[in-house]
């Protein structure tokens, strides 16, 4: 029965293992049983941190004839989307397909081969308008299967070879190829994102997501573009604002929820993932530092802002710190790392409650507000009521605090944090996903430079030496995806996005700690990874070798991830993991024909960013990034001093452009100020003095 979830490594199984319901996890078990009981497959796909996921089970798969319905009719699967990406994305696709829209809880009937016949994500437990009941569904896909099968099976076959043609669609887009040199591609993505901004932030309407990928590619502009500078700062800032104003961070215990359900970024959907996190934090430093530098050579109104949101963004950095530390460091003496997820619901009075953690009545915000009244800062402070329940409130800024506003500031946050201590805590999904830490320790490296946060180069080197001690297989070469307990799950290989990302938190920590073992690392992990490459078109696949429910539903198209969305895509990580381990190897004086091969590799897996700048630049701004960064004017400096402040000022701009750095004092003239040699590829340039020197290298005309 549904015991077999309780010793999984994902919480979100676990949560299921004391229903009715014949739950099996994933795998060839559970279609080979469906084959032999001749009946269809029911997946349920989620995760942990799910709040609908949630919602469903409690209506619907707790129900004792749902689940005696669902056992006599079908076998019943239950998916981590976290462990089974690829399947994940599959079966979402489908779902597209059927209907239009996607999400998670995500509802699928499947033949037992693995071929999707009908799709949808939450059905209620009753009717609700047009959405049937769950219930219905079952029998109506049972009548289906018993009345109407080879309808079922052609519905099921075309489905299949359209799912396979999405599949070569994206994987040409590869193969786009464009004349127009990356600068000039930079500069039409930033025409088309100033454009599509929103007045309150953010490119879309509600719900809001983070557009943080593309904001770290479009905040190079404050540096690489100075003829624009000003206006691309002014537009990168009212998303910055947003999002580290808004409800979307928890201004109390630090951290980002995934997205918030209103236009004006004021109520949360609670849950908190750690690879939102980390590409939110690395978007946090970066922007501490290229704020600043806006602030120094801005003016009037525009410098202002510039200095405030500085300051805003190095808080909720040094927040986002906290929360990785406090909040999602697993308990393992031996090998702590970063946990997945916290989840959105948590218990209130006997009761799971979306947002129950974090929300507060009117009650309480008296509670919290009444010691500090006298003090409280006008216009500041903002209390937005939940949607869905407007008893309870979400705590957010209106505008950004002013200095001497900010001790009364942090004592409200002691206040709410004492009543938060007093409430049961959401529920951690403990399981350690490879490719998530890399991204977290990687921005953590980058914030440890950036802010000179000495705690998260700490944090970051932990979690690094705990992933690659648990769930690196030194004999075979292999990186298993999830480990939980300290005990890797090596029978699911990590998928390219887990090695590339990985490979970059490595790189990055051998780039802040000087220690070859990280590189040495990054290149044993980046050496498997180029089995996942198809040697007869170069182009990368997500895993090397789908199971069979997969290639059912795709066909023989090897399946790879070109477009960013809440993460990355693996092709763009993959081509940023190879091209900084060049540059590195360039900076070092260690550059071999093997790097110039994989920056060659590194700018070919990008390319496709050129053509597609000007119609989809977010969904390409990683590997956009890329490009940027190989086209460069400069690939990496030597500097005649490092601990000046002059020093340290050029270090953080060029780690925000993603430039090496290293100290050579024997530099001609050093007495005369800070020397900066620049160099591209293996050619090195005049030195040229100050950090309006360095400026000056982007004014000139660009190499393509």
């Amino acid at each position: 029965m549904a015991q077999r979830l309780a010793g999984s490594s994902s919480q979100y199984l676990r949560q299921h293992s004391h229903q009715l319901v014949d739950w099996f996890p994933y795998g060839d078990e559970a279609f080979e049983q469906a084959r032999l009981r001749d009946v269809p497959v029911m997946l349920s796909i989620g995760y942990a941190a799910c709040h609908w996921c949630h919602v469903m089970s409690h209506e619907s798969f707790d129900d004792s004839e749902i689940a005696a319905l669902l056992n006599e009719n079908f076998v019943a699967i239950k998916v981590d989307r976290e462990e089974h990406p690829l399947v994940d994305d599959t079966y979402m696709l489908a779902t597209q397909a059927l209907t239009g829209a996607g999400g998670w809880p995500m509802t699928i009937f499947t033949l037992p081969d693995g071929r999707t016949v009908h799709a949808g994500t939450y059905y209620p437990k009753e009717p609700r308008g047009k959405t049937p009941s769950f219930r219905q569904v079952l029998n109506a896909v049972h009548e289906a299967w018993e009345t109407k099968r080879a309808g079922l099976v052609e519905q099921a076959q075309m489905l299949a070879e359209h799912l396979a043609e999405l599949g070569s669609r994206q994987s040409a887009l590869l193969s786009l190829q464009s004349q127009q040199p990356a600068d000039q591609a930079f500069s039409t993505a930033l025409d088309r994102w100033m454009a599509a901004g929103k007045p309150e932030g953010g490119f879309t309407p509600a719900p809001k997501f983070p557009p943080t990928w593309a904001l770290k590619t479009l905040s190079r502009a404050v540096i690489t573009e100075p003829q624009r500078a000003e206006e691309a700062f002014e537009a990168a800032a009212t998303h910055l604002e947003a999002i580290f104003l808004g409800g979307l961070q928890d201004h109390v215990d630090g951290g980002f929820a995934r997205y918030c359900v209103d236009a004006n970024w004021s109520v949360p959907h609670f849950e908190k993932m750690l690879y939102d996190n980390a590409g939110l934090l690395s978007l946090a430093a970066r922007t501490s530092v290229l704020a600043a530098e806006m602030a120094l050579k801005g003016q009037g109104d525009t410098a202002q802002r510039a200095q405030k949101l500085a300051g805003l963004a190095q808080r909720s950095a040094q927040g986002i710190i906290t929360f990785l530390e406090e909040e999602l460091l697993t308990n393992s003496s031996s090998t702590p790392a970063l946990a997945a997820s916290l989840d959105a619901d948590s218990s209130r009075d006997g009761h799971q409650v979306e947002g129950a953690y974090y929300t507060l009545n009117r009650e309480e915000i008296a509670q919290v507000t009444d010691p500090l009244i006298q003090r409280l800062p006008k216009g500041l402070l903002r209390f937005g009521p939940v949607a869905e329940d407007p008893q309870n409130f979400c705590f957010s800024l209106l505008r950004t605090p002013e200095a001497s506003e900010l001790e009364v500031l942090q004592e409200l946050r002691e206040q709410m944090r004492t009543l938060r201590r007093s409430r049961i805590m959401p529920i951690r999904d403990e399981k350690v996903i490879a490719g998530w830490n890399g991204l977290a320790i990687e921005a953590l490296c980058e914030a440890a430079l950036l802010l000179e946060a000495p705690d998260a180069l700490k944090l970051a080197a932990q979690a690094a030496e705990s992933v690659w001690q648990m769930q690196w297989d030194q004999q075979n070469k292999r990186l298993a995806r999830v480990s939980f307990a300290g005990a890797a799950t090596h029978a699911n290989e990590g998928t390219l996005q887990d090695y590339s990302a990985l490979a970059l938190g490595f790189l990055a920590l051998h780039q802040a700690t000087g220690q070859q073992q990280w590189a040495q690392r990054a290149k044993d992990l980046l050496g498997r990874a180029a089995d996942f490459v198809d040697p007869e078109s170069g182009v990368p696949r997500d895993t090397v070798q789908s199971d069979a429910r997969i290639t059912a539903q795709r066909s023989s198209i090897a399946a790879v991830t070109v477009l960013d969305d809440a993460m990355p895509a693996s092709g763009a990580l993959y081509a940023k993991a190879l091209a900084v381990q060049a540059l590195q190897s360039m900076a070092a004086g260690e550059y071999t024909d093997a790097d110039a091969a994989a920056l060659e590799s590194a700018r070919g897996l990008s390319a496709h960013a050129l053509a597609l700048a000007s119609e989809a630049p977010t969904q390409v701004a990683t590997a956009l990034e890329v490009q940027c960064i190989i086209s460069s004017p400069v690939h990496y400096l030597a500097i005649s001093q490092w601990d000046s402040d002059q020093a340290k000022r050029v270090r953080s701009v060029a780690m925000s452009l993603g430039i090496n750095v290293r100290h050579d004092p024997s530099l001609p003239h050093a007495d005369q100020g800070l020397q900066i040699q620049p160099c591209r590829e293996e050619l090195c340039q005049i030195p040229v003095l100050g950090i309006e020197g360095l400026f000056s290298l982007f004014s000139a005309p660009k190499n393509a």
